[in-house]
C-alpha cells in the first residue's frame, strides 16, 4: 500500500473519530485526537521522509516491518481510545508501542552506521529513538497507570509530546539542515532540539517530585529556542527556495509561523512559576500549543517536504 493511500485512509478515520469524540479543543479527547493524528496521518509521511536509502541487512528488515505494521497498529489505537483504560485498551495500544520500539532499534543501528555526520541525518536518527518514549507513555495511559504519581492528563500529554517534539520535530529539523547545511541557525537549533526534548521530561519530573521549578523553565526554553530555530529555517525556505512550487513554499511559511507561535506559548507556560499568565492553563495549552504544533507545523511541514523531496536545489 502506498503512502498517499495510507494517509487518506488515516485521515478519514481521524476525521470520524474527532467528529464523534471532540466537542472542545480544550477538553481531554483533543489530546487523544492529537495522538491519533500523528499515528494515522503524519506517521506515514514522516516514515517515508525518514527512510534511509542505504539500509541493508537487519536495518532494512526493521524498516519494512514497521512500514507494514504502521497502519494496522494505528487503526488499533481507535478502539484503544474508545475503551476505558485497562487491559483491553492496553492490548490495543501494544502494537503501536512495538512499532515505535522497532523504530528505535532501527535508529540505533543507523547511529552506529552513520555516527554524528552529517548532522541532519544524526538528528533524524535520534528522533526515531525518542519516539519510543512516546509509545511507552501511551501504553501507560491506556493501562491507567500513573508513573511517579503524574495525573492521567499529564501521562497522555507526555505521549503527545514525544510523538511530535520527540519524533516529527527532529526529523523535520534534520531535513531543513540537510537542505541548508551551511546555515548556523540550523546547526544550533538541531542540538537545542535534541537536548531539549529529554531535558523537558527531566524538568517536569523534577517539578513533580518536589524539585526546583526553575529547572523545568530552563529545560523548556532550551527546547523553545531550538524550535524557534527550526521555525526560522522553514520560513527561510519559504522565502528562498524558488526551485519548488509556490504551494510548497506557502506550506513551509505556515509551518514556520505556527511552530514559532506554539513554541513561544510553551515557553510562557513553563515560566508560570515566575510570571503569571492566569489564562494559560493546561486546557488552553492543549488547544493552542497542541493544535499549532500538530496541525499548523507538523501537518503543513510534512506536506511541504513530501512535495519538495529531501534533496537540495543543487541536487546534492
Amino acid at each position: 500500500m502506498t503512502t498517499p493511500i495510507k494517509v487518506r485512509i488515516g485521515a478519514l478515520c481521524w476525521c470520524v473519530f474527532t467528529y464523534l469524540t471532540v466537542s472542545d479543543f480544550k477538553h481531554g479527547p483533543w489530546a487523544e485526537a492529537l495522538v491519533l493524528l500523528a499515528a494515522l496521518v503524519l506517521m506515514p509521511m514522516t516514515w517515508c521522509l525518514a527512510r534511509d536509502f542505504d539500509d541493508q541487512g537487519w536495518a532494512e528488515r526493521l524498516w519494512k516491518f514497521d512500514l507494514q505494521l504502521q497502519l494496522p497498529a494505528a487503526l488499533l489505537l481507535l478502539p484503544a481510545f474508545w475503551l476505558s483504560p485497562g487491559l483491553a485498551a492496553l492490548l490495543c495500544a501494544l502494537p503501536w508501542f512495538l512499532m515505535l520500539a522497532v523504530m528505535a532499534v532501527d535508529g540505533l543501528l543507523r547511529l552506529r552506521r552513520h555516527g554524528i555526520r552529517p548532522a541532519g541525518v544524526f538528528c533524524r536518527d535520534v528522533g526515531l529513538i525518542y519516539a519510543s518514549v512516546g509509545g511507552a507513555w501511551l501504553l501507560a495511559d491506556r493501562a491507567g497507570w500513573q508513573p511517579l504519581g503524574f495525573a492521567p492528563e499529564i501521562v497522555l500529554l507526555t505521549a503527545v509530546h514525544f510523538h511530535y517534539a520527540g519524533l516529527i520535530l527532529p526529523v523535520l529539523a534534520g531535513l531543513a539542515l540537510n537542505r541548508r547545511p551551511d546555515c548556523p541557525v540550523g546547526r544550533w537549533s538541531m542540538w537545542l532540539v535534541l537536548i531539549g526534548v529529554p531535558l523537558v521530561a527531566v524538568g517536569i519530573t523534577a517539578t513533580q517530585t518536589g524539585g526546583p521549578s526553575w529547572l523545568e523553565m530552563v529545560a523548556a526554553w532550551v527546547l523553545v529556542l531550538g524550535g524557534l530555530g527550526v521555525a526560522l529555517q522553514h520560513i527561510a525556505l519559504a522565502v528562498t527556495e524558488h526551485c519548488v512550487n509556490s504551494l510548497v513554499r506557502w506550506f513551509w511559511g505556515v509551518a514556520g509561523i505556527a511552530l514559532a507561535a506554539g513554541m513561544l506559548l510553551a515557553g510562557l507556560y513553563a515560566s508560570r512559576g515566575f510570571v503569571t499568565f492566569a489564562w494559560l492553563d493546561i486546557p488552553w495549552m492543549r488547544a493552542l500549543h497542541g493544535s499549532l504544533n500538530a496541525i499548523g507545523f507538523s501537518l503543513f511541514a510534512l506536506l511541504a517536504w513530501c512535495r519538495a523531496g529531501r534533496k537540495c536545489c543543487s541536487g546534492e
